[in-house]
């Protein structure tokens, strides 16, 4: 029986592989943090509307994990519901070009709305449900491996297939440039949705236990207890306190993405050159920040701070001093600060498995995602107000000043290595 499992997983491996690096290519390409703002600046939505994008998403996910985890968990089969996750986003990217085709702008800010909600809900769904089957299909060193290739093979295909696409289109007008990103996005999410059908899906030991033993609902209320219970803890309360500048830390890709959107989205190459540095960022951060991860969390999230700092200071200055017209200055910019909130991601997600007792991992990790993800929509919406009122630069300004004081609030809280939790 042990044989056939793991016959079975050797089987699936080279399949989810393959589709992991077909999704990884659609979600650079039709990027909700990089392409879809871009194209909503060219649209000419207002300002307000393109940064609060990433709040509408982020209240998407957070129903997701508040209401729709209990149901993901005891489902029998997944990769048909993921298959179907991965067309139903392609579907959104589709209904928001339809849309957008009209050219009437109110029309154009709901659809956008709509779809940055839906994605937000479905991506989450998917994670749950693609966490789940690998956890129950996949060897973790078969995982480590998909990981890599995920973003080494999917990054480098996402700059290739985005270089092709400008020299096919550099001719045509900007939303037909950008639409022609989002088709070709839209294909690859249906080709993820079709290859992750040829896996062979058993019964895996977390359905089993389901099926023997039925889940009881939880009251709605004991969410907010929990949460609440938690900072009883000492080493939840130094953790937040670590954990919380990094929610505005976060949203550097998405501002910095949408200023040189406001500043290049009638460009021939400006959404090209977002697509290939923020793909560049992805494909450097998974060899560098692992080898610094092993030295070091605090290392990682005190340089990724000041990555993001000197990045923002340095686009600040070129702005004020009327010289950023070049788009690969953004371009630069966008892979830097790409590069180091995806380094600053690993270490504080490590770092907390470091301090986390085992025995309140789950109820803490849970916790520390919906403060966080609450604070991201209020964080998001505010910087999207300010850009709107005055100009992205100033949002850009505060993210500047918010890393800084990250930098040394890591240094100071973050423990160079890891020690037991001390609990209250």
């Amino acid at each position: 029986m042990t044989e056939i499992a793991q016959d079975t997983s050797k089987r699936n491996v080279p399949v989810l592989a393959g589709q992991s690096i077909l999704s990884q290519v659609a979600w650079t390409l039709g990027s909700p943090s990089v392409v879809l703002p871009f194209l909503a600046v060219s649209l000419e939505l207002p300002m307000f509307i393109a940064g609060a994008l990433f709040s509408v998403r982020m209240v998407g996910s957070m129903i997701s994990d508040v209401f729709l985890a209990q149901p993901i968990a005891a489902r029998e089969r997944k990769k048909r519901a993921i298959a179907m996750t991965e067309v139903a986003i392609g579907a959104c990217l589709v209904m928001a070009l339809v849309v957008a085709a009209t050219g009437i702008v109110p029309v154009i800010g709901l659809a956008f709305v709509a779809a940055f909600f839906l994605i937000g809900l479905i991506e989450e769904i998917q994670s749950l449900m693609y966490t789940d089957l690998l956890g129950d299909h996949v060897h973790s060193k078969s995982r480590m491996v998909m990981h890599y290739l995920q973003l080494g093979v999917g990054g480098l295909g996402a700059i290739g297939i985005a270089l092709l696409v400008h020299e096919l289109t550099k001719e045509n007008p900007p939303f037909s440039r950008h639409s022609a990103i989002i088709a070709v996005s839209v294909t690859f999410f249906v080709l993820s949705g079709l290859s992750i059908l040829m896996m062979s899906e058993d019964a895996g030991p977390s359905e089993e236990k389901a099926a023997s033993q039925p889940i009881g609902k939880r009251k709605f209320v004991e969410n907010f207890t929990d949460i609440a219970a938690m900072f009883d803890e000492a080493w939840f309360r130094r953790y937040m306190v670590m954990r919380m500048p990094l929610v505005v830390v976060s949203l550097a890709v998405p501002f910095f993405a949408l200023i040189a959107a406001e500043a290049h989205h009638s460009s021939a190459k400006g959404l090209t050159a977002m697509i290939v540095s923020s793909a560049s960022g992805y494909l450097i951060s998974a060899p560098l920040w692992q080898f610094v991860n092993m030295k070091s969390h605090r290392a990682v999230m005190v340089v990724g701070n000041l990555m993001v700092a000197v990045t923002g200071g340095a686009l600040l200055l070129v702005h004020f001093l009327g010289i950023d017209h070049e788009v690969h200055l953004h371009a630069v910019a966008l892979f830097i600060v790409t590069v180091a909130v995806t380094g600053i991601g690993s270490a504080r997600k490590l770092y907390f498995l470091d301090v986390a007792p085992k025995d309140q991992r789950v109820k803490g990790a849970a916790a520390v995602k919906s403060i966080c993800r609450i604070s991201g929509v209020l964080f998001s919406a505010a910087l999207a107000g300010i850009a709107h009122m005055h100009e992205v630069v100033w949002a850009i300004a505060f993210i500047v000043a918010t890393s800084l004081f990250a930098a040394i609030n890591c240094y100071r809280v973050v423990l160079p290595h890891a020690k037991p939790a001390v609990r209250s």
